[in-house]
C-alpha cells in the first residue's frame, strides 16, 4: 500500500511538472518565472546578443511602460555578459535567455520590501511585476551590418534631398526678393508670408501634436543656412505650439503630408537677442514639410 501511494505520489509530480514544462513555465535561479507561449523551434537567445523586443510593464491591472506605447515601437537591448549579470538581474534579460526569434512570454518578477517601496500606493498590493515580452528579431552580425548600410544610404538620401531643397530655397528666397512670386506669396494677419508647396491629403495639424518633420531654415538677409533636418538624416518631432509663433503659425496652415516655405519676420521668430547662430532681429526662411 506505502509503494502504492509513493508510485502515485511520484506519478501525480511527474504530471505536474510535465504540464509546467508543456504551458512554458519556467522558474529561474534568479526567482522569475517565464511562461513561454509559443513553440518556436531554433538556438536560445544568448549573452552578448541584440535583440529587437516589444515590452509591456504590469503593476496589477495597469500598464504602466510598453515600447509600442511609449517608444513606438519595439527597443533594441544586448543582453550583457555573464560577469555583468549578477545580482539583481533585469526580469526580461533573464527570460530572455529561455526565448528564441518570435517567441513571447510572460514574465513574473517578485516584488521584494526593497522594490515595493518604489511603487506607489494607488496600484494596490504588488506581488510580482508582470512583464509581457515579444521578441520582433534577434539581430545577427550580418543583419546589423545590413541595417547600418541602410542607414548609411538613407542618411545620404536625406543629405542629396536637402541639397535639392536649400536649391529651391534659394531660388524662391531670390524670387521673394525680386518680387517675382506674384500670387503665389500669402501673407497672414500677424505678419507671416508663406507659399503652399503642397497643401497635403493627412489630417489638419493642431496644437499638441507631435509631427515628424523637415525643415530647412536660412537667413532671410544672406541666404545662409543655420539648421536644416536633412543632415541628420530624418524628420524631427515637433510639438505643434511649443515652437517659435511663426513656425507654430506656419505647420497649422498645412495638412499631414504638406511642404512649405516660411517668409518669418523676426518678430515672430528669435525677437531682438535670436538664439545661438541666429543673429539678433533675424527674418527667417524655413521650408516646412510635415510627414504623415
Amino acid at each position: 500500500m506505502r509503494n502504492f501511494f509513493i508510485l502515485a505520489i511520484t506519478a501525480l509530480t511527474m504530471t505536474f511538472q510535465f504540464a509546467c514544462q508543456k504551458s512554458g513555465g519556467i522558474k529561474t535561479k534568479n526567482g522569475n518565472t517565464v511562461i513561454i507561449h509559443t513553440n518556436n523551434s531554433g538556438p536560445k537567445i544568448t549573452h552578448g546578443q541584440s535583440v529587437l523586443i516589444n515590452v509591456n510593464t504590469w503593476l496589477n491591472d495597469s500598464l504602466v511602460q510598453s515600447t509600442v506605447r511609449d517608444n513606438g515601437g519595439p527597443r533594441e537591448f544586448t543582453i550583457p555578459d555573464t560577469s555583468v549579470m549578477k545580482n539583481r538581474v533585469p526580469a526580461v534579460f533573464d527570460a530572455l535567455l529561455y526565448m528564441t526569434n518570435g517567441d513571447s512570454a510572460t514574465v513574473l518578477q517578485p516584488v521584494d520590501s526593497i522594490m515595493a517601496r518604489g511603487i506607489p500606493k494607488e496600484f494596490g498590493e504588488i506581488k510580482n511585476i508582470r512583464f509581457e515580452v515579444r521578441v520582433v528579431d534577434v539581430l545577427t552580425p550580418e543583419k546589423i551590418t545590413a541595417r547600418e548600410a541602410e542607414k548609411q544610404q538613407k542618411a545620404e538620401a536625406e543629405k542629396a534631398k536637402g541639397m535639392e531643397v536649400g536649391s529651391l530655397l534659394k531660388t524662391t528666397l531670390d524670387d521673394y526678393k525680386a518680387n517675382k512670386l506674384g500670387d503665389k506669396l500669402k501673407k497672414t494677419a500677424s505678419g507671416l508670408e508663406y507659399v503652399i508647396l503642397e497643401q497635403g491629403d493627412g489630417p489638419a495639424v493642431k496644437d499638441g501634436a507631435s509631427i515628424p518633420t523637415h525643415y530647412y531654415g536660412v537667413l532671410k538677409t544672406t541666404g545662409v543656412m543655420f539648421d536644416n533636418s536633412f543632415d541628420r538624416g530624418q524628420p524631427i518631432p515637433f510639438t505643434v505650439g511649443d515652437l517659435v509663433e511663426g513656425f507654430n503659425e506656419g505647420m497649422k496652415l498645412l495638412n499631414r503630408g504638406g511642404k512649405c516655405i516660411l517668409f518669418i519676420p523676426y518678430q515672430l521668430a528669435y525677437g531682438e537677442q535670436g538664439s545661438g547662430p541666429i543673429p539678433p532681429k533675424s527674418d527667417l526662411v524655413f521650408y516646412l514639410g510635415l510627414e504623415k
